[in-house]
């Protein structure tokens, strides 16, 4: 039988958190009971801590708990142009939508890590609480540290980003390796004039490196009409620039990055023609 634990406040959930380690597994208020568990993991059911499901939403400041499900963050979120709406809904089929939080897919293990492409996008912040005291790190060094692995009983409560202009497009494509381990993503924004494209921002996250922005494919677009061949060179550039910085030449890998950044702009092009 699932061994189920459900804190009813956040100083709980990091005692908790502290003893279980790895095999925590948060979940937020669903039945434990008709879901697949890992093997060896603990259901931590986050239904009952209250501030872990708040949003607030303000003139200069969007803050999400991490308690939220991907459904809920499908339907829910706002301030970000659809991009985090987007991407929740891509990462998660409905059938696993309303099991898994913001806490689990902020795991490097976690199949849905992929979250964190439009994060470090929106220039995320995350609140961090630990057994000694709370702290605020922005997106890439939390995701620093959880790569390496975060300190006893530390916990992501909250993610605040600023609202993005209305008049930005965004977009968010993750390509899976044929053998289901690991996956590619990436997230852009940008706003687009007559379609030409103005200050874009390029995010991709690779098979060994955690989201980064692409200098060079945003170079590649900045001030020109965006048309297929534009795009395939940015996501060219792009695959160039990540395996640089991961210190690889997989020519696999390098596929799935222009495949992920080509299907993201292409969707904002799409999109602003639609609209």
């Amino acid at each position: 039988m699932t061994a189920i634990q459900g804190p009813k406040s956040i100083a709980e959930l990091v005692k908790l958190a502290a003893k279980l380690g790895k095999r925590a597994y948060f979940v937020s208020g669903v039945d434990t009971s008709a879901d697949r568990i890992p093997a060896g993991k603990t259901v931590v059911d986050l239904g009952g801590i209250a501030p872990l499901h708040e949003t607030e939403v303000g003139k200069d400041k969007i803050v999400i708990g991490t308690g939220l499900n991907l459904g809920r963050l499908a339907r829910e979120a706002s301030g970000e142009n659809g991009l985090l709406r987007q991407a929740a809904s891509l990462l998660a089929n409905p059938l696993v939508r309303n099991r898994i939080t913001i806490i689990q897919a902020l795991d490097p293990d976690s199949p849905y890590f992929d979250l964190a492409t439009p994060l470090v996008l929106l220039d995320a912040k995350v609140r961090v609480q630990s057994p000694t005291g709370k702290r605020t790190a922005p997106i890439r060094d939390f995701l620093e540290a959880t790569t390496k692995g975060l300190k006893k009983g530390e916990i992501p409560t909250h993610i605040e980003f600023h609202p993005l202009l209305s008049d930005l497009r965004v977009g968010f494509f993750k390509v899976a390796r044929v053998n289901g381990k690991g996956s590619v993503s990436a997230a852009a924004r940008m706003k687009l004039t007559k379609n030409v494209c103005k200050t874009p921002e390029i995010v991709v996250s690779g098979l060994s490196l955690i989201p980064v922005r692409t200098s060079l494919a945003e170079k590649e677009l900045e001030g020109h009409t965006a048309t297929e061949d534009g795009l395939k060179r940015a996501g060219a550039l792009a695959a160039t620039e990540v395996l640089e910085l991961a210190a690889s030449k997989d020519a696999y890998e390098r596929s799935l990055i222009e495949i992920a950044v080509g299907r993201t702009l292409r969707s904002i092009m799409e999109g602003s023609i639609q609209r």
